[in-house]
């Protein structure tokens, strides 16, 4: 068991963390099944991944949450949603296809798939990326990430959902709390692993 206190402590990021931010993400998921059929190719794929999450990462900032580590090695981006999660990115579908290049397509596809599935009509906290850089790894981060936010939603007495990437993930999401719904297909690509954490009364109940 890691403690707590050497585990480091976490900040809010702002708009002058967005590079940070995109940067631990893309080094985080880079290494995951849905991000090899996403972008195949390793040196492409973690430059492709910065891009895009230098792209999303804004609008999480502006109308999310997003925690980073205060040693730059772990971010999680949430935000609070009423149904399904359609964020309005200004100019998304040209800065997307600038970003993305050839993996466009895949990267459309995985929106619009993780949108059908996407809970509907039900007040929820959305954890839409969390990662931890390989070489802090198994140290409490992604515990301590969780933890942070699940006081939040916790206190408001809303539920959290989110899409975990393997089933190594999902095992992390089920000890804090987390059950699965369906899978969610992308393409012909790897499933991504719907959760659901229930408010705090009714896992109570």
């Amino acid at each position: 068991m890691t403690s707590t206190s050497t585990v480091p402590a976490l900040r809010r990021a702002g708009a002058g963390d967005v590079a940070a931010v995109a940067a631990v993400l893309a080094a985080a998921l880079d290494d995951t099944a849905i991000a090899h059929w996403l972008v195949p190719d390793h040196a492409e794929r973690i430059e492709v991944y910065r891009r895009y999450f230098d792209l999303v990462t804004p609008w999480f900032v502006e109308h999310g949450t997003v925690y980073l580590s205060a040693d730059g090695a772990a971010a999680a981006a949430w935000v609070r949603l009423d149904g399904k999660f359609e964020p309005e990115i200004d100019d998304y579908d040209r800065r997307l296809a600038a970003a993305c290049g050839a993996a466009t397509e895949r990267f459309v596809r995985l929106d619009e798939d993780m949108l059908a599935a996407h809970p509907d009509g039900m007040t929820h906290d959305y954890l839409a990326f969390l990662g931890v850089a390989p070489a802090a790894q198994n140290r409490g981060l992604g515990s301590r990430l969780l933890r942070e936010h699940h006081r939040v939603t916790d206190a408001d007495g809303l539920p959290a959902y989110l899409e975990a990437t393997g089933r190594r993930n999902a095992a992390l999401y089920a000890r804090h709390g987390y059950a699965d719904t369906d899978p969610v297909p992308i393409g012909d690509g790897p499933p991504l692993y719907a959760m659901l954490r229930p408010a705090a009364g009714v896992r109570a109940a």
